[in-house]
């Protein structure tokens, strides 16, 4: 009597898939971090990391919620037609 294996994915097709990226969420991420990075550079007294870092973290904010709204525009869209 043989085991039936669990899983019947054929392996040839699961490694040529391409990894898609979430834009939102490495944007959100990327604005996180930059923040983050930011807060500390200010708390160190490092006024000029602290000032890229800061218009870094907006820019990847600004970024974020600019893909949020498009998506939503484009979701709205597509339920009128």
């Amino acid at each position: 009597m043989s085991i039936s294996p669990l899983n019947s994915v054929n392996p040839n097709t699961s490694a040529r898939q391409k990894m898609k990226i979430n834009t939102v969420t490495a944007t959100g991420y990327a604005a996180l971090g930059a923040g983050a990075a930011s807060a500390i550079a200010g708390f160190n007294k490092k006024i000029k990391p602290h000032k890229y870092l800061a218009y870094l973290a907006g820019i990847f904010a600004v970024a974020h919620t600019g893909i949020i709204e498009f998506y939503k525009f484009s979701s709205k869209k597509n339920k009128q037609v």
